[in-house]
């Protein structure tokens, strides 16, 4: 496991900066380890009743238009925000999502999908984020998202995800669904077993709903 691991599963709140290596070079070989007890008490779930999926396109790592209520419909979203310079918490949190795309199954992709938008669109090309998202083994299902600063800007505000600082930005994990208006936030390291849990109280809550309706 990295030294950047360890770092953001004690401190949870620990800002991302830039080391002095070439950018890109987040450790991505290291997978998180089972959080002991000091990270299961820094990791906080609660809803967030302001977040919004704004109709907005951006730009996914094949250089391929998306609009994220696109993205959204009928489906999970799991969101977190990285970018591909970041030497610290950035590479674990992509190291999170690489785990829970096994944790989730069959639900990848055909019920969640997981989106990681770049808090650095200036730098972050499709092409940087490709080869980040292949240190990950990123599957359909996983998408990254980058695009011009103006919309990028608009999506992480409406998404609560901006940074005035990106090197000062904490490590926050969105999970919800558009069409209900309902998202929960999890702040922290959590580690895949726990935003799979959060994932699959979604699922249940929406096939309830589709049975109460007679779909």
């Amino acid at each position: 496991m990295s030294n950047a691991l360890l770092l953001a599963v004690a401190l949870a709140a620990a800002s991302c900066g830039r080391g002095g290596g070439p950018p890109g070079d987040g450790d991505a070989s290291g997978t998180p380890a089972p959080a002991g007890p000091g990270a299961a008490a820094a990791v906080r779930s609660a809803p967030a009743p302001d977040v919004a999926v704004p109709d907005e396109e951006l730009v996914d790592q094949d250089g391929a238009p998306v609009r994220l209520r696109e993205l959204a419909k009928g489906r999970v979203l799991v969101v977190n925000f990285i970018f591909t310079a970041c030497t610290t918490i950035c590479s674990p949190m992509a190291a999170i999502f690489g785990r829970l795309q096994g944790e989730l199954g069959d639900a990848l992709e055909r019920d969640v999908r997981l989106v990681s938008i770049s808090l650095d669109p200036a730098t972050d090309t499709p092409e940087r984020l490709k080869r980040y998202a292949d240190k990950f083994g990123r599957r359909p299902g996983w998408v990254f998202l980058t695009g011009s600063r103006e919309r990028v800007r608009r999506v992480l505000d409406a998404l609560g995800g901006r940074a005035p600082i990106k090197e000062q930005h904490t490590p926050v994990t969105l999970i919800g669904r558009e069409a209900e208006g309902r998202w929960t936030r999890v702040d922290g390291i959590a580690p895949p077993a726990r935003l799979a849990e959060e994932v699959r109280a979604f699922l249940s809550r929406g096939q309830t709903a589709q049975r109460a309706s007679g779909g």
